[in-house]
């Protein structure tokens, strides 16, 4: 089931990114069956584990999240990046390379749709021009203690309903440029207390 709703969401993001419209999850159902059909027990199984890690160090040439792909099934390699406020850069030879964009909380303090669009579109193509095709964010958790470590990073600050008008605008923006976005951190992640 997880390979299955995995490969749904791959296949609406393709569709989304390639002609601007969403394919309807009834065809996305049908279409990760029919792919799951064409694929063996191992090549299953890359689909649920990541490469590119050595000892809890990224080896160059990775992202944050790798699978594989199988070209045989029209399955592109998953590269996913992690995003506070803009592509994180994990390896040496890449601090530098990339742009730090206002943080989410900032952007969200504009109140505007069009100013969250412009910026995702902006960090989606950076994204894309780094080889990236998910970009692990937008990060929705609502604040809930002042104090929270990452607070800067999260879209909503304290309004759910903030968060949510702006989500929308900020996925389909990062979407517009061919990656995924995947939203993240719904909730309980501003403990601080015994974190490391």
């Amino acid at each position: 089931r997880v390979m299955i709703w995995w490969l749904c969401l791959l296949s609406i993001a393709q569709v989304t990114a390639a002609q601007s419209t969403t394919r309807d999850w009834g065809e996305s159902y049908r279409l990760a069956e029919k792919t799951l059909k064409k694929l063996s027990k191992w090549q299953k199984s890359k689909l649920v584990r990541g490469v590119g890690w050595q000892r809890w160090q990224l080896t160059p040439g990775f992202y944050v999240g790798t699978i594989t792909g199988t070209k045989s099934a029209g399955l592109p390699w998953l590269k996913m990046q992690d995003s506070g406020n803009g592509f994180r850069a994990m390896l040496q030879q890449t601090v530098g390379t990339t742009v730090v964009w206002p943080c989410p909380l900032a952007l969200a303090s504009t109140w505007s749709d069009e100013a969250v669009l412009a910026q995702a579109r902006a960090i989606g193509s950076e994204f894309r021009g780094k080889s990236a095709n998910v970009m692990l964010g937008p990060g929705l958790n609502v604040h809930r203690i002042a104090r929270g470590g990452r607070n800067f990073e999260y879209l909503p600050g304290e309004d759910p309903y903030l968060g949510a008008r702006l989500a929308r605008s900020f996925v389909e923006g990062v979407q517009s440029q061919g990656v995924m976005a995947v939203l993240k951190h719904f909730g309980f992640n501003e403990q601080e207390t015994h974190r490391d």
